[in-house]
Order: C-alpha cells, then sequence, then structure tokens
C-alpha cells in the first residue's frame, strides 16, 4: 500500500484501481525505444505480472533512448528480454516478470501472448504490429499500438469488436516501414514520451476507466503539434471487416 499510494491518491485510479492493477497480467512485444520505457513503467504501476518478448541484444546505438540499457549490458551482449526482466525485478519483487527471449511470430503467437489481459506494441516494424494485431482481433484481446520515429509518435488504443483494429489505419505490413530511427534518426525523449502515453492508456483500460482515449494520438515533439485523428472501422478490413479472416 505504502509504495503506491501517491498513486492510489489520484482520483483517478483510487485503491479499486490499484487493486484491478495488481490482478493484471500484461505482455509487452519489443524492448527498445518504447518497451525499456512501457516495461519499467508497467512494473512501477503494480500489475500482477509482466512479460517481456525481445529477440535482440543490447547495442551501443540503443543507449541514447534506451533507459533501461548501458555499457555494461553492450559490453556483455546481454539479451534484452533477460536482462530487462532481471532488472526490474529490484524495482518491485512481487511483480512476476518474465523475459522471453523470442521473435513473436504467427506461429508462436498463440504459446507468447495467450494468457494475459493486454498487450503492448513496444515494435519497430509493422509485420510483427499485424501479428499482434491479428492474434488479439481473434481472441478479443486489447492492446495498445506506439510508433515513434524522429521527434514525432503516434499510439491508438484497440479494441477488438469495439471499433477499428490496425489493419482498418494500415492494410499492408509495409507501409511506413521506410520511416524508421535508422532512416531518419531519433530525439532519445521521443519514444519516452509515446511509450509513457501508451503506459497512461493502459492504466486506464486496465482499470476500466471511462476516460480512455479511443482515437489515434499523433503528436511532434519537435513542432509542439498533438492532435486526435478519428480512426473509422473499414467493413472491407482484411482482418476485422465482414467475412474476413486471416
Amino acid at each position: 500500500m505504502n509504495r503506491h499510494q501517491r498513486q492510489i491518491q489520484f482520483p483517478g485510479l483510487g485503491e479499486k484501481g490499484q487493486a484491478k492493477l495488481a490482478q493484471a497480467s500484461v505482455v509487452l512485444v519489443g524492448c527498445g525505444g518504447l518497451g525499456s520505457t512501457l516495461a519499467e513503467c508497467m512494473v512501477r504501476t503494480g500489475v500482477a505480472r509482466l512479460t517481456i518478448i525481445d529477440p535482440d541484444v543490447a547495442d551501443i546505438t540503443n543507449l541514447h533512448r534506451q533507459f533501461l540499457f548501458d555499457e555494461e549490458d553492450v559490453r556483455k551482449k546481454v539479451l534484452k528480454a533477460i536482462a530487462a526482466a532481471e532488472k526490474l525485478k529490484r524495482a518491485d519483487s512481487r511483480v512476476d516478470v518474465v523475459g522471453i527471449a523470442a521473435r513473436l511470430s504467427v506461429s508462436n503467437a498463440d504459446a507468447l501472448l495467450s494468457g494475459h489481459d493486454l498487450v503492448l506494441d513496444g515494435t519497430d516494424n509493422m509485420e510483427t504490429r499485424h501479428v499482434i494485431n491479428d492474434w488479439c482481433v481473434k481472441n478479443g484481446i486489447p492492446w495498445i499500438y506506439g510508433a515513434v520515429a524522429g521527434a514525432s509518435g503516434m499510439i491508438l488504443v484497440i479494441l477488438p469488436g469495439k471499433g477499428p483494429c490496425l489493419r482498418c489505419l494500415y492494410p499492408d505490413s509495409e507501409t511506413n516501414d521506410e520511416i524508421t530511427a535508422e532512416t531518419i534518426g531519433m530525439v532519445n525523449t521521443a519514444p519516452a514520451f509515446v511509450a509513457l502515453l501508451q503506459a497512461t492508456e493502459a492504466l486506464k483500460l486496465l482499470t476500466g476507466s471511462p476516460a480512455l482515449i479511443r482515437k489515434l494520438r499523433v503528436i511532434d515533439l519537435w513542432t509542439g503539434d498533438d492532435d486526435l485523428v478519428g480512426v473509422a472501422k473499414n467493413p472491407q478490413c482484411p482482418c476485422c471487416g465482414e467475412k474476413h479472416s486471416l
């Protein structure tokens, strides 16, 4: 109770909200710029379980924006998912943090994503996001999309059966994949900011808050632009549209 007292004092959460978080199981796909911040937020907010899925090792180019990792991790070539889990257990030993060094795919999605209440997107490519989207729509599990490049980013809460899915917005896996940190660079505040927006919506979703934002939120930290864009459900969507299934 003392650990989360300041959070409990916030009227939007309260003791009931904190109790719901203490029963929640979350899976995070990707532990890079978005994922490393998301992982820390979820553990420190008091969820019961966090599963982290990422196949990569820490690299020197990660360190300016992935705050969970350091030079020693790069030197040892640690697997991000495993290292993140070990570090986060020291932040709150009561949270069941599991690191899985694997790449999410259609063939392993059932095994890796099942048993969780929420899926968080910390990935950097549309192909993996579509795997998340298609599995979540099929199984009725909510997930939160996040993307970032340069100094801008976007998030969208996706509730299967209650609105559009990611393929309503981006039908093809190749969409926007040419715009990445590798191609246009990255301001280190951008992924942290976008991840914090995702984490905030995760808190709302897990606690049943009516303040959940259902529109696509698009931000640019450099210019200060912050927009909410409505996304319509596409009846011809190859994933959630009528008579369509993947």
